[in-house]
Parts: C-alpha cells; sequence; structure tokens
C-alpha cells in the first residue's frame, strides 16, 4: 500500500481561519464582513496600474486616495466633481467584467474610455460604442500604436474613412472550412440574424426562416455562379425573389431550381430548399415574409459598404493587433440588432477558430449589452472565453436587462465575471442583489426605556439597553446613496470573489494625467 505523507500544520490551516464550524466543539462568532482598508488596497501588487506601460492589459477600475476638487454650480443645479490624484488601481484577471451604472453615470468616462487607452499596443480590442463618443475620443491614439477599423455606417464617430472601414464578410469565411463544417457555419450565421423567440407561435416562424436564411448562405458560399459575389448582399438578393417562378419551368421557383441542383455540404443545401419549398401556401408566405425581415437590414446603403468589399480578417482580433469599434445611432439601433449581433458573433468566432495568441489577451467591450438581445452563443460560452483568450466587458445600466434576456441563466454571467464594478444606481433589483452579495456584518443596537422608581432605585436600571445583532454590511439604500452618481467622494464598489470589498473613487478620463493627452484635442476641454 502507497504510503503519503501528512503535514500536521496544513491539515490545522485548512480550517484554522473559518469563523464557525471548525468542529463540533466550534461555537465561532457572528458574521462580520467589512470594506477593505484603503492602505491596503493601495498596498495590493495586483492591483497597482501601470499608465506608462500596462504589460498586463489590465482594465482601468479608478484610484484610490485622490482629492475631490468641485467646479461652478451647473445650471441643473448640480456641482461637478472630479479627482484629482490618487493611486491608479486596475484588474489583470483573464475573467470577464462586469460593470453596472445607471443612465448618464459616467461608465464611459470613468472606466471604459481610460481602459481603451490604456490598454498596450499588443493587445486587440473590440468596442460597441453606440454614440461613437469612445471613437471619436481614442480612436486616434489608438490609430498610433495599432491598426484601427471602424464599422460605423451612419458616421456617429464623425472620423470613419475608407482606409479604417471594417468590412466582414461571413459568407466569404466560410468558403475557408472543410464541407463537413459548412452547414454548422451557415446556421452560426443565420443563428446571430434571427433573434431567438421567447415562447409560442413565433418561435417556430423564426426557426423555420433560420433554417432558411442558412441553407441561402451555405448556397452562396458554394455555387460557382455567385463567385466574386460570395456575400450577405447577395444573400439578401436572392432572399427577395424567393417567391419568383422559374421561367423554364411552370411548376417551379427559380431559386428552388437553382439549390436543388446544388448538392454541397452533404446535401444541406438541397434539404433546406425541400423544407422550404414544401409548405403550403400560407406557411409559405409567412416564412418567406420572415426571411426578408430578418435580412431586411441589408436593404440599407450605409450598411452595405460593412458587407462587400475587400474584409477585414477578423481572426487579427487575436493573431496580431486590430482595435474594432462598432458604432449605432440609437434611432437606428433596434432596426439593426440583427447586424450588430452578426458582428459580434462574427468576431467571437474568428477568436476561437485562431490558435495564435498575439497579446495577452483580446478584450470586448460590451456597453449597452442588453441591446444584443438574447443570443444562444453568449449563453453557451460565456464560461469558455477566457479559454479562448477573450475578456468580456459587460455593461449594464442594471441587472434587471440581464435577468430579462437570459432569466434561467443570469446567474451564470454574473458567476463567470470574476469582478462587479458599482455606481450611480438606484434600482431595486440590483441594489438587492448588490446588498446580498457583500453579506452581513455586526452592529451594536441600543434601545431607551423609561424605568420604574423601584428599578431606579434597586437595580440601578437607567433604561438603556444593547445587544449585538446581524445587519447587512450595506443595506440598499445606503448602496444608492454613498455611490451615488452626484456623491461627494466619487465612490464606487469593487466586487471581487476571495476579496473584502472595496471601495475606489472614479476618476475621469478628460481629467486625467495618465490619459487626457492622448485623447483627441478637441474634446480635452
Amino acid at each position: 500500500m502507497t504510503r503519503y505523507r501528512v503535514d500536521p500544520d496544513s491539515l490545522r490551516q485548512l480550517v484554522d481561519d473559518l469563523p464557525r464550524g471548525q468542529s463540533e466543539h466550534h461555537i465561532g462568532q457572528l458574521p462580520a464582513n467589512y470594506f477593505a482598508d484603503p492602505s491596503d488596497i493601495i498596498a495590493t501588487e495586483s492591483l497597482r496600474y501601470e499608465v506608462e506601460e500596462n504589460k498586463a492589459s489590465k482594465l482601468f477600475m479608478g484610484v484610490v486616495g485622490g482629492r475631490v476638487m468641485t467646479g461652478k454650480r451647473l445650471t441643473d443645479g448640480r456641482v461637478p466633481r472630479w479627482v484629482e490624484g490618487g493611486v491608479p488601481l486596475g484588474i489583470g484577471s483573464d475573467q470577464s467584467h462586469l460593470l453596472l451604472a445607471g443612465s448618464r453615470g459616467g461608465k464611459g468616462i470613468s472606466m471604459l474610455l481610460n481602459s481603451i487607452i490604456g490598454l498596450p499596443a499588443t493587445t486587440s480590442f473590440f468596442a460597441l460604442d453606440p454614440k461613437g463618443q469612445n471613437a471619436r475620443i481614442s480612436a486616434g491614439f489608438r490609430s498610433s500604436i495599432q491598426d484601427i477599423k471602424l464599422l460605423d455606417s451612419f458616421n456617429a464617430s464623425g472620423i470613419e474613412s475608407e482606409a479604417n472601414r471594417l468590412v466582414i464578410n461571413p459568407i466569404e469565411e466560410m468558403t475557408g472550412v472543410t464541407l463537413d463544417q459548412l452547414a454548422a457555419n451557415a446556421m452560426l450565421v443565420a443563428d446571430s440574424l434571427v433573434e431567438e423567440a421567447a415562447s409560442g407561435n413565433h418561435k417556430h416562424w423564426e426557426e423555420t426562416a433560420k433554417e432558411m436564411i442558412g441553407a441561402l448562405c451555405a448556397h452562396v458560399a458554394t455555387d460557382s455562379k455567385y463567385e466574386g459575389r460570395r456575400d450577405l448582399v447577395t444573400v439578401w438578393e436572392l432572399a427577395s425573389r424567393l417567391s419568383e417562378p422559374d421561367p423554364n419551368d411552370p411548376h417551379a421557383f427559380e431559386i428552388e431550381t437553382e439549390m436543388l441542383r446544388n448538392d454541397s455540404a452533404a446535401g444541406f443545401v438541397r434539404s433546406g430548399a425541400r423544407a422550404f419549398y414544401s409548405r403550403t401556401s400560407d406557411e409559405f408566405s409567412s416564412v418567406s415574409s420572415s426571411v426578408r425581415r430578418y435580412l431586411s437590414f441589408i436593404g440599407i446603403e450605409a450598411v452595405r459598404k460593412n458587407l462587400r468589399g475587400p474584409r477585414t480578417q477578423l481572426r487579427r482580433l487575436k493573431s496580431s493587433s486590430l482595435g474594432i469599434y462598432y458604432c449605432m445611432p440609437a434611432m437606428h439601433d433596434h432596426a439593426l440588432r440583427g447586424f450588430k449581433r452578426l458582428v459580434m458573433q462574427s468576431c467571437l468566432g474568428a477568436c476561437e477558430a485562431e490558435a495564435t495568441q498575439f497579446g495577452a489577451q483580446t478584450v470586448f467591450f460590451l456597453d449597452e449589452f442588453h441591446t444584443l438581445g438574447r443570443m444562444n452563443v453568449m449563453e453557451t460560452a460565456i464560461a469558455q472565453f477566457a479559454g479562448i483568450g477573450v475578456k468580456l466587458v459587460i455593461v449594464l445600466q442594471d441587472l434587471s436587462q440581464l435577468k430579462k434576456l437570459y432569466p434561467k441563466s443570469f446567474e451564470t454571467f454574473v458567476g463567470n465575471c470574476g469582478s462587479i464594478q458599482a455606481f450611480s444606481l438606484n434600482d431595486d433589483t440590483t441594489l438587492s442583489y448588490l446588498s446580498k452579495r457583500m453579506g452581513e456584518t455586526v452592529a451594536v443596537s441600543h434601545s431607551v426605556n423609561r424605568p420604574g422608581r423601584d428599578q431606579v432605585i434597586g437595580d440601578g436600571a437607567s433604561g438603556v439597553s444593547f445587544a449585538v445583532t446581524n445587519t447587512p454590511l450595506m443595506t440598499p439604500s445606503e448602496i444608492e446613496l454613498f455611490f451615488a452618481r452626484d456623491d461627494s467622494q466619487l465612490r464606487q464598489l469593487l466586487l471581487r470573489p476571495g476579496y473584502r470589498p472595496m471601495i475606489l473613487q472614479r476618476h475621469f478620463v478628460y481629467k486625467s494625467p495618465y490619459f487626457a493627452r492622448k485623447m483627441n484635442w478637441e474634446m480635452q476641454s
């Protein structure tokens, strides 16, 4: 029998520091959570952020020990504040990061822009930039140290040019895979274009539309007729002609005949055509309408310029140094959600397919994450992204946005984030979650009673009593108050598994000696 060596000290150390339950004889102590001491935070080497040489690709979190400055009162009555000095802090974990901050809370100027500007030249990134502001402020500097591409169909950033335009072509990407993988890739493209329905009859129409879109993508990728036109614009053109009769066969449709001749991908194209064209007239019309609806954004000329032409090699997000900004004005964003999902999924898929890792990792800054809608690939792969060299920065206004999209698995997203950053919140769902997450601590409560004459004379009773009780480290209302948008200390909450809750200060990019000089000079005023 093999003899194993056991260290008695190690056995004891496994449980010696547990507050309760060390053994059947250990009564233990009351829960006593507390915030990390600011001096200890500064002294923690792993949290130090080197602004001049961020080799570890850390995300900028804020500062500790800075002086809060105030400006002239604004017309809306608020007093502008900012922090000068302090020790810059960041997180270099390979796990994803969750940022929770309400509307107009300063997510961009206190975290996103600082982190984008502060990444080393070797780190590729992808940034959802709804208003184009992040690109407008930071793309100039980033383009001086790495290749930068913009998908800015409506020129929200004001800086797009032919030279930096991002062009994606998922159909052409499919031509580089083996035929036994082609069908799976085609369905992946269709899955990104069709957002999953909640339930009911709509789900049927969307699934059948997804099947046909996948078949059309595979058809365009493999039929020799479309050589030189293998892109989603061609798929959209075919979708608009699904009901056109075959000039050589009055009992068939032209696209039907064309697809039935295509035996690529083990009959995937032919099977899709048969399933689609064998439907009854009413169902055929409904599915045709759904297919056209999910591809309708391609009819916008401003969008087509990002879908046709020399394509950007998305694998460079992992194999070399590349930065991508996706900009889309709010008025167009909902109608083009399928387009955003397509771009997002194409970039993630390229990172997964590429084996070479150039920098420390590839960072995806996902501002307004909920606008992507429900994505099956995101739900199933959230725990695996770190393994392929990808870190997500998920930005939400509140946790309700996440729960609405993923009601059964929203905690999977939160659980796979190695850090949670929060400020400027006022919704009960998020505040209650954070309060519960921070746990309880010990507090002393007292009560005052008016003692009777005999109690005072006989027992010396004062009428004041004290008791030790458990209470939340912070109640929801306290979190709302102390981490408010206009908090006098510009505090923010940082939670990391295995660490005490931390309080940091928000550090605005335009007031920063570290980052302001790297901003677009027009935005520094």
